[in-house]
């Protein structure tokens, strides 16, 4: 199958989340179990300065509001030799940020990303001929829409399946009725089965509506979304009336980049085999992050966003109790101004056994990675989550609450058994994120045990390629099925 990705965000060149880690990683995958992946995406300036992209169109025209747009075509080859196409447009996407800059998003956001889906519609139609379009979260979300609802798109596309991803509920691209004609569609769209939603419009819901099918990025947080109205954001009637239209799958973690075995950016590589190359990955990030050595005491990590949904309002209403139990956190995060600065000055209160990097640092996210014993993921929810895979490749135990793909890939250790890859706590409080660490630094100190939750850790296997074939099985069902 030739697959058309159509997505915002592709790591390493223009990354906010995990998305880019997805759109990084699914490409590849697909590829190497024989099908045609192909990308579209914004032509951002970090993408045309990274990549060596050929002009295929220079003058293109797309509908956009009440008149045109005129944007260029180009393609590069991605990683793999991947077809990339980039929307090369100056006025959109010729910045220095993806979304925004020094913490505050673009105005025009709204204007970029109904732009960004419509030539991306028109390049698929036009220059790929795909037999699957799959758009990525709500800035892709105007391509499946125009697929159906614009009778130019829907009649080049009609026989190509249009599918949609939703990566995180809490971000949907909802806007005015005063907008709604920059999507060029009839008015008859804007109804309770289509993109309105309570007086607005929501790209996401439209999206959800008039795709083929729609799927999110964890088992458990499809259940969670269309069963808890604080987790479907407004949405959870409309994606529990998709039926078997909706459906869950687990994202994969990218181990050609993080993999203990191979990776270039820790002190010692090492591996299931091998693993005690960790103490000197231990003692190197300890001296990164000018942490004095505890002998006896283990060393969290997390590396983050520093918001709510991640759970640091949970963590910031722990830490005095954190801090009296015998280990050490590193945290590489930033976010949210207010909780930077507690968390500064919670580290100057607790010198030696905190320490808190603001500023993102790929290198320290993989010293964190390979040196920490713990991984520290208290988040309020999670759709899925990949930090965690990572950990659990590094022979890392995960300290997590069970929502969504935390749930759905870590387990409680049970020293008694054996069984079990981490540390989980249920319920959303001080208390029980407290005990789950506690729990975790207890088998710390019994080496026999901790080893066996570290063998238990190496042997977890969430690659891409399960991923994968599960994308291209549900695929092939929904056009045998169409």
């Amino acid at each position: 199958m030739k697959i058309a990705i159509v997505a915002a965000e592709i790591s390493p060149w223009a990354k906010v989340g995990g998305l880019a880690d997805v759109i990084g990683a699914l490409p590849a995958a697909l590829k190497n179990i024989g099908h045609q992946p192909v990308l579209i995406l914004p032509g951002y300036r970090a993408l045309l300065s990274a990549l060596s992209a050929r002009p295929i169109a220079d003058r293109a025209h797309v509908a956009f509001g009440h008149g045109t747009e005129t944007f260029s075509i180009l393609r590069a080859d991605g990683p793999e030799g991947i077809p990339i196409y980039l929307i090369d447009h100056a006025g959109f996407f010729d910045r220095a940020g993806i979304y925004g800059e020094r913490g505050k998003v673009y105005p025009d956001n709204l204007l970029r990303y109904i732009f960004f889906g419509r030539a991306a519609a028109m390049v698929a139609a036009d220059h790929i001929g795909p037999d699957v379009v799959h758009a990525h979260d709500w800035h892709a979300a105007v391509t499946p829409i125009v697929m159906r609802a614009d009778p130019k798109f829907h009649q080049k596309l009609r026989s190509v399946l249009s599918l949609f991803t939703i990566h995180n509920l809490a971000f949907q691209g909802i806007f005015e009725p005063v907008d709604y004609p920059l999507l060029g569609l009839d008015w008859s769209y804007f109804n309770v089965d289509g993109l309105e939603f309570y007086g607005r419009v929501n790209l996401m819901k439209g999206a959800v509506v008039m795709s083929d099918a729609v799927s999110t990025v964890s088992p458990t947080y499809a259940s969670e979304v269309t069963a808890n109205a604080e987790l479907g954001f407004g949405l959870e009637g409309v994606l529990a009336g998709g039926g078997a239209r909706f459906k869950g799958i687990l994202n994969g973690a990218d181990y050609r980049e993080w993999n203990p075995a191979t990776d270039k950016l820790i002190a010692k590589s090492y591996g299931p085999a091998r693993p005690d190359g960790k103490r000197v990955c231990k003692q190197d990030l300890c001296a990164a992050a000018k942490l004095p050595i505890r002998e006896g005491a283990p060393l969290v990590g997390m590396v983050s966003r520093m918001t709510e949904q991640k759970g640091f309002d949970l963590l910031r209403d722990a830490i005095e109790e954190i801090m009296r139990l015998d280990l050490q956190l590193v945290m590489l995060a930033s976010g949210d101004p207010q909780m930077e600065e507690y968390f500064r000055a919670a580290e100057r209160n607790h010198q030696g056994k905190l320490r808190v990097i603001l500023d993102y640092d790929n290198p320290m996210a993989h010293k964190i990675q390979a040196g920490c014993d713990a991984f520290l993921m208290p988040s309020r929810f999670e759709p899925c989550g990949l930090t965690q895979m990572y950990a659990l490749k590094y022979g890392t135990a995960p300290v997590v609450r069970a929502t969504g793909g935390l749930r759905d890939t870590v387990s409680e250790f049970d020293p008694a058994t054996g069984r079990g890859n981490g540390f989980v706590f249920e319920l959303f409080r001080p208390g029980d994120l407290v005990a789950a660490l506690a729990r975790m630094a207890t088998v710390y100190k019994n080496a026999a045990k901790w080893r066996k939750l570290m063998s238990n850790c190496f042997a977890c296997d969430f690659s891409w390629d399960r991923a994968a074939r599960e994308y291209v099985k549900w695929f092939e069902d929904l056009r045998a099925s169409r």
